[in-house]
């Protein structure tokens, strides 16, 4: 199996971190609702063999709590947040920002982020369901600027929604067009909290090895999963 991992090198009060796992198209395809669950289900265990919970998104703001391992899977919502050993959330994605935040003490969680749920909060909303501060953030694959057309009026609807000027998420893709850069957006959005982002891989659209709506119609989805081994 091939994968991106990174661990977050911000470690809890008991001194242990939490592992991040980013799929890639030799892992298959982990989209939650274009295939059988039992199909995703023997995916994911391969991928991780424990217990997990992937939001239904919607590009939205909603929260989806995991108060037991496997908690909420398939619920709807763009945030997963749990305090909880060996419950992996999963954020799939396709473009869009998959986004790992971590608190001071236990807690983490996935986002899911495309450009709607940028504009509507949705990183606000995750941080402000954490019941301790978030001390990190990183960003999974998503796609760069570089293959990332976008109009104006809904750069400027992001930028609001992620505290940034728009002026310093706008930016040029390969061919010259206006384009969004959903790492700046991010970046902006999580230090508006005061915390720093780390990024973990790079374009779902040209360089990294994951699956892209935009660029090639891609009907599968990568994962970026996030669980705290127990001890």
């Amino acid at each position: 199996m091939t994968t991106t991992t990174s661990t977050s090198r911000r470690s809890s009060s008991s001194g242990r971190t939490v592992t991040i796992a980013c799929s890639t198209r030799r892992d298959g395809d982990f989209h939650l609702t274009n295939q059988p669950a039992a199909v995703l289900e023997r995916t994911r265990r391969a991928f991780v063999d424990l217990p997990w919970t992937m939001p239904d998104e919607r590009h939205g703001v909603d929260v989806v709590r995991v108060n037991a391992p496997g908690d909420g899977d398939g619920q709807p919502g763009d945030i997963a947040i749990t305090a909880l050993d060996d419950a992996v959330l999963g954020c799939w994605v396709g473009d869009c920002a998959p986004i790992v935040l971590i608190g001071a003490d236990r807690e983490f969680a996935v986002v899911h982020a495309g450009w709607r749920g940028l504009a509507a909060g949705v990183v606000d909303a995750a941080v402000d369901a954490f019941s301790e501060p978030v001390v990190e953030a990183m960003l999974g694959p998503a796609i760069g600027a570089c293959c990332y057309e976008f109009g104006d009026d809904d750069l400027i609807a992001v930028a609001h929604g992620t505290h940034a000027d728009p002026a310093t998420i706008r930016a040029r893709t390969s061919s010259g067009t206006v384009a969004l850069d959903v790492e700046a957006a991010v970046r902006s959005a999580v230090g508006a909290h005061d915390v720093s982002l780390t990024v973990l891989a790079g374009c779902t659209g040209c360089t990294y090895d994951g699956f892209s709506h935009r660029v090639r119609r891609d009907p599968q989805r990568h994962v970026v999963a996030v669980w705290r081994p127990a001890a």
